[in-house]
């Protein structure tokens, strides 16, 4: 199985739903995902969701990549500079900080356990990914 299917199964097993939110957080118009399970429901800022992120669960992927985005910077100026934002400007320090809240509450709706080991997975997925990309492309040379 794929990361994709596993991410799909725990969302029907959980009932996990996530959408693009209507609305702006802090004032702000961010990109931003709602996610819904019961009467729980999560906001969370997204840079990474693209205009064919049109199921819940492209939206959840996009979910995933940014938080590992988020993760693998070590701090707010690294951040920045992944999405090539100005750091003089306070509001993405406003978003910078949703985002840290927000995937902690992302972890909480679904499970710590089952959001470490779908982060793992979604790891492991890009590694062997990227490594199968090299072999091809030594093939062809």
């Amino acid at each position: 199985m794929s990361f994709k299917d596993d991410l799909a199964a725990m969302m029907d097993a959980n009932g996990v739903n996530v959408v693009v939110s209507d609305e702006a957080i802090d004032g702000e118009d961010w990109p931003a995902l709602l996610f819904t399970r019961d009467d729980d429901q999560v906001t969370m800022p997204c840079r990474t969701i693209q205009p064919d992120h049109t199921t819940p669960l492209d939206l959840m992927l996009a979910a995933f990549l940014a938080i590992q985005h988020f993760e693998e910077c070590d701090d707010f100026l690294e951040w920045i500079d992944l999405y090539k934002l100005d750091a003089g400007d306070n509001k993405f320090w406003d978003e910078f900080r949703e985002l840290d809240a927000a995937q902690w509450q992302v972890q909480d709706l679904i499970g710590t356990d089952v959001f470490r080991t779908l982060m793992t997975g979604m790891v492991i997925e890009q590694a062997i990914n990227m490594a199968w990309g090299g072999v091809v492309q030594s093939s062809q040379d």
